[in-house]
Formats: structure tokens, C-alpha cells, sequence
């Protein structure tokens, strides 16, 4: 009897060690201990976007502080003739390993380190010795920011278009948080990957959700919302089948142990 209590003993040992979310939930990411160091959000305010090496920018150049995009005349005629002027039509040029861009007539010009001011000032100063008084455009076209909502399949990468853009607009943009997602735990990841700043955000109150619409979000953050276990759910579709092959074995072992004793 002592045997069979210790076998027994042993099988719900193993049921609990599956029991765990690791084993029912291998999808669930980003996994933190209770006592977390979460990175406290101490600025409210968007900064401005500082361009580097990878990414992809668009340009457009026009003379004369840009008068030929709103000289209403030129655009009538221009639009009469179908060549209206359209500013989504700019060429997009990539940010190399070297910092720099290669660009009409300039040849290779370093912008990396410039934000998107800087960079606009700095190439009108350069194209001002071929034009008359320069006016140039710069948008930077791969910015993103990675959204997990809480469920499985759902994730979204969308595209920031300015620098206001708060932690609820992005996960509106994214559908919102999934049904399976917990509101009151959504994740911040910010910075290099191997050593990222963490912030952790209730969404789930009025209070909360006022707070996270007061944070703007960056380029390049991942948004992720904590999916719920759904334990119980997993326990009986999980550990029923566990507990039909404990209670086999078990039956087997009482046969045989009677069959050796008669015997």
C-alpha cells in the first residue's frame, strides 16, 4: 500500500508540474517576475526623432521657399495638363552603414544623428548654392512601432506618421486589446532588446487609461499586452487527459498486484 501511495504521490507531481502556465501557455512572451524593476515613464512629451543608419527617408526639394506648392495659379494650369503637383510622389533613399544618404547633385551627404529639422536646415543650406532660396521636405517612411493585444495571431506593425502618437492611439490603430488580453497589464518595450527599458501600464481604470494617453510612444517600441492563461480551461482539456492514464495505469498496477498475490 505504502508503494502505491508513493506512485500516487508521484503522478500528481507530475500533474502539477504540467499545471503551470509554461506548459499550458509556451506562446505567452515577455514573461516577468512579481518584483519586476519596471522603468518608471518620467517624460510625457514626444521627443523628437533622431535619424540613423537603416532608415528610409523621402525627399523633395523646391525653390523659392517652396512657392510653387502653394501658388494656386500654377497648380490650376499644372492640374489642367495632369501634372498636378503630388508630395507622396518623392523618392525614398536609404540611410546606409555610413550615416549617409545619396542624394541629386549633393552626391553623398551625412544625416544620421540630424533630427528632422536639422536635416531639412542643413540640406537647404547645401542646395543653396544651386537654387534660390531652397526649400526642402524630409519625412522618415519606416518608423514603427510593434503591437501584441493580447491574443494570439493579432499582432500589428504600424506605422508612426508623426511624433504624437499616444500608447492608446497605437493600440487603437492596432483593433484595441483583444478579449483574451489582460487591460491592466500592458507592456512598454523600449530601447536595445538586450538590456530594454520596461514600463508596465493599467489600462484597465479611467485613471490608468488617462495616464497612458498622456505617453507617446516611439519608433521601434513593442506594445504588449499579457494574454490571460485561461487555466482552468487548459487544466481539464490538459490534465483530463493525464488523469485518464494515471487512472489506467493505476487499475492495471491493482489488477496485476491481485493476479501476483492470488498466485
Amino acid at each position: 500500500m505504502m508503494k502505491i501511495t508513493k506512485r500516487i504521490t508521484l503522478f500528481l507531481g507530475v500533474i502539477a508540474l504540467l499545471s503551470s502556465c509554461r506548459v499550458f501557455d509556451p506562446s505567452v512572451m515577455l514573461r516577468t517576475k512579481r518584483d519586476y524593476p519596471y522603468a518608471t515613464a518620467s517624460d510625457t512629451m514626444p521627443r523628437e526623432y533622431i535619424i540613423q543608419t537603416g532608415d528610409v527617408i523621402t525627399f523633395l526639394l523646391f525653390s523659392n521657399q517652396g512657392f510653387k506648392i502653394i501658388d494656386l495659379s500654377t497648380l490650376e494650369e499644372s492640374s489642367r495638363g495632369g501634372q498636378q503637383i503630388n508630395i507622396q510622389n518623392a523618392f525614398p533613399y536609404l540611410v546606409e552603414s555610413d550615416s549617409s544618404i545619396n542624394l541629386p547633385i549633393l552626391g553623398r551627404v551625412k544625416l544620421a544623428g540630424y533630427n528632422i529639422k536639422e536635416a531639412e536646415n542643413y540640406l537647404e543650406d547645401r542646395y543653396s548654392d544651386y537654387y534660390n532660396e531652397p526649400f526642402v521636405l524630409v519625412q522618415i517612411q519606416n518608423r514603427r512601432v510593434l503591437v501584441f493585444p493580447g491574443a494570439g495571431g493579432d499582432a500589428k506593425v504600424i506605422q508612426i506618421t508623426n511624433e504624437y502618437i499616444t500608447i492608446v492611439e497605437a493600440l487603437a490603430l492596432a483593433g484595441g486589446i483583444s478579449n483574451g488580453g489582460k487591460a491592466h497589464r500592458v507592456k512598454v518595450i523600449r530601447g536595445n532588446l538586450s538590456n530594454p527599458e520596461v514600463y508596465e501600464v493599467d489600462m484597465s481604470t479611467a485613471i490608468g487609461l488617462a495616464e497612458a494617453n498622456m505617453h507617446y510612444i516611439r519608433a521601434n517600441d513593442m506594445i504588449y499586452v499579457e494574454p490571460n492563461y485561461f487555466v482552468a480551461r487548459q487544466l481539464l482539456s490538459g490534465a483530463g487527459r493525464i488523469m485518464s492514464l494515471i487512472t489506467g495505469s493505476i487499475a492495471t498496477y491493482y489488477v496485476v498486484t491481485t493476479f501476483t498475490n492470488r498466485n
